[in-house]
């Protein structure tokens, strides 16, 4: 993968740490929108608490950029990680009312969207060949998926013996396993720059070929570790002709889709078993989840990412769109199955043409503008799905599967007519420059 020589215990070591985190994550998610409905009674609160989760990833992407650009991006994981120990236990102890309950969900929030900037701005730096990045992306993206499967069942078995207090105990338990992954995390990134400064007289970021869709001349000093942010962040994740067709399909179908997440459970009453078969579909698209990053280890994995990612996104918007039109159980299990697979190879796909090529010193800031660019799509696909009443949810799962399947073969085309597209060991880089002439927040 890599000629880094991790252990394998090391490397176990990380996983098993990312899947623990994981589900801690969604341990917490679930046990405090158990506590927010059980001592409040307001659904007006778990609404607020779930959109406190969401907000500080769009809000804060400008800071969290910084911070990691500026900070050894394994520090500053480690010091996330003790503190969302700190306050899942805090909260297992007083978060009772509205207000700590809605507050625990912001903190907590803000630094997963911090976690997950350092894990995008680490990997790059740990494996610079993009190929390699692409496994380990789809090896991280099953593993945590694995999570979200066993995160809600374990909150579940702690709930019923022992209360949100043993569930959130718990999850601080999750965040302080997961520590123990970074001083492995640091030793790798030691010798990785061991491994860098041997074979200093090759580039790690070339230049993109004169003739290129993203060469750039004339191109401005690179902004510094502190210069700018979320501005500078956006302004290289959307540089570049391919990059803008990719993103803009992107955040369409991303938007689409979370309308028709919205929509899906006012239309279990329509689907034959009710909702025991949609609860099947949803484990159904669960395990998509897991086993759609191994599809990128054959002949698709060889693929150009730009162009896997925006065909997948269409094969997601297909499967609602089958879902939709024909509510028949085992149809609907198969579209599931395909979907879920091609959700995660959408996210594989992308997260490696994004970051593959990035620029090392602005690498958080384009992370943070990432997964700021891809939460405010799924907070509009929300509210647009508040516009749609709940008789008409079929029409909307029809209308958000076709958005999404249209928007992505559009997509899938357009991307495939950019001139020739390198492979993925061969993605062009994005000139710094870019960024720098987008000035600062």
């Amino acid at each position: 993968m890599t000629s880094l020589r991790q252990g394998r215990a090391a490397t176990l070591l990380v996983i098993a740490a990312l899947l623990v985190s994981t589900v801690g994550d969604e341990v917490a998610l679930v046990a405090l929108a158990l506590r927010g409905a059980d001592r409040t009674g307001l659904t007006s609160v778990v609404s607020a608490q779930m959109l406190a989760g969401l907000v500080p990833g769009i809000a804060l992407g400008g800071p969290i950029g910084r911070i990691v650009d500026r900070f050894r991006a394994d520090a500053v994981l480690g010091v996330t990680l003790a503190l969302e120990c700190l306050i899942a236990a805090a909260a297992a102890a007083i978060a009772d009312g509205a207000v700590l309950l809605i507050a625990t969900m912001l903190l907590l929030g803000a630094l997963g969207a911090v976690a997950q900037t350092c894990v995008m701005a680490l990997v790059p730096r740990l494996f610079p060949a993009s190929d390699a990045q692409l496994r380990v992306n789809g090896l991280m993206e099953s593993v945590r998926n694995a999570g979200y499967i066993v995160g809600p069942l374990l909150v579940g078995l702690l709930t019923a013996r022992g209360g949100t207090g043993l569930a959130l105990a718990v999850d601080a338990g999750t965040f302080a396993f997961a520590l123990l992954a970074v001083p492995v995390i640091s030793r790798w990134l030691v010798m990785a720059a061991r491994e860098h400064a041997r074979t200093a007289d090759v580039p790690d970021d070339p230049a993109p070929a004169a003739g290129t869709d993203e060469a750039v001349t004339d191109v401005p000093q690179t902004p510094g570790k502190t210069q700018g942010g979320l501005r500078v962040g956006l302004a290289l994740l959307w540089a570049g002709t391919q990059r803008r067709t990719v993103l803009a399909t992107i955040v369409v179908t991303v938007a689409a889709t979370s309308v028709v997440n919205v929509l899906l459970p006012f239309f279990a009453d329509e689907i034959p078993g009710g909702t025991a078969a949609y609860g099947v579909l949803l484990a159904t698209w669960s395990v998509g989840l897991v086993l759609g990053p191994f599809a990128l280890r054959g002949r698709l994995g060889r693929r150009p990412t730009a162009v896997v990612a925006v065909g997948a996104a269409a094969i997601i918007g297909l499967s609602y769109l089958v879902t939709g039109a024909y509510p028949v159980v085992p149809l609907m299990l198969a579209a599931f199955l395909c979907g879920g697979m091609a959700n995660a190879v959408q996210n594989v796909a992308l997260r490696t043409h994004v970051m593959a090529d990035c620029p090392p010193d602005v690498r958080g800031r384009v992370g943070a503008a990432y997964g700021a660019t891809l939460q405010s799509s799924v907070a509009v696909g929300f509210a647009l799905a508040g516009l749609v009443a709940a008789d008409w949810a079929r029409w909307g799962i029809l209308a958000g599967g076709g958005v999404a399947f249209l928007a992505g073969s559009i997509g899938w085309f357009r991307t495939r007519a950019t001139a020739p597209s390198p492979g993925p060991t061969e993605d062009v880089s994005v000139a710094v420059g870019q960024a720098a002439r987008g000035g600062t927040p």
